[in-house]
C-alpha cells in the first residue's frame, strides 16, 4: 500500500486534477470544470484568497479540494472536492477537507459553506458530508435544472 501525501496545488497539477474531475460528470459538469483553470491561476499567482490542495500517491494525483471566498455568503466556500474512484473510502477526502478547514480557521473564520448537487445519484456524497460534521442548511429544488437541486452545507469550525 502506498502512502498518500498532501500538499498545495502546483502549476503542473492542474491538468491532472481537471481530468480527475471530468471522471465525475454528474458532480462536475463541463460548465463547472471550466471554472477551475481561472480559479487555480488566481491561487497560483497569489491574486485571490483561496487555497487548493492535492492528495498524491507516488507521483499521481488521486484527490483535490480547495476553497474560495464567497462574497455573497461572507464565508469561505469549499469547492472541487474529488477523489479518484480507486481511492475512495480511504479517508483522503476527509483529510483534504481537514487541511482546508484548518487553513480557514487560521484566517479567523469559524464557519465554512459547501454546495453539492442534490440528485439521487449523488446521495453518497451527501451522506459523506453529513458523516464528517457538515449540516444541510438549504435545499434548492431544481436549482441547476429540473431534477438537479443544490444542497448547501455548513460546518462550524470553532469546535
Amino acid at each position: 500500500m502506498n502512502l498518500i501525501s498532501y500538499r498545495r496545488l502546483e502549476a503542473q497539477d492542474t491538468e491532472s486534477v481537471k481530468q480527475l474531475m471530468e471522471q465525475y460528470a454528474l458532480q462536475f459538469p463541463t460548465f463547472i470544470v471550466n471554472l477551475y483553470p481561472e480559479r487555480w491561476a488566481s491561487f497560483l499567482n497569489h491574486s485571490s484568497d483561496s487555497e487548493y490542495w492535492v492528495a498524491v500517491e507516488v507521483d499521481k494525483i488521486v484527490g483535490h479540494a480547495g476553497f474560495v471566498f464567497n462574497k455573497d455568503e461572507g464565508l469561505y466556500e469549499i469547492v472541487g472536492v474529488v477523489v479518484s474512484p480507486k481511492h475512495q473510502r480511504k479517508g483522503i477526502g476527509k483529510t483534504l477537507l481537514d487541511h482546508l478547514c484548518e487553513a480557514i480557521k487560521n484566517r479567523g473564520k469559524t464557519e465554512v459553506v459547501l454546495h453539492t448537487l442534490g440528485h439521487p445519484d449523488n446521495e453518497d456524497t451527501v451522506v459523506f458530508y453529513k458523516s464528517i460534521g457538515y449540516s444541510v442548511s438549504q435545499y434548492e429544488k431544481d436549482h441547476f435544472q429540473a431534477g438537479y437541486s443544490r444542497v448547501t452545507f455548513r460546518k462550524n469550525l470553532s469546535h
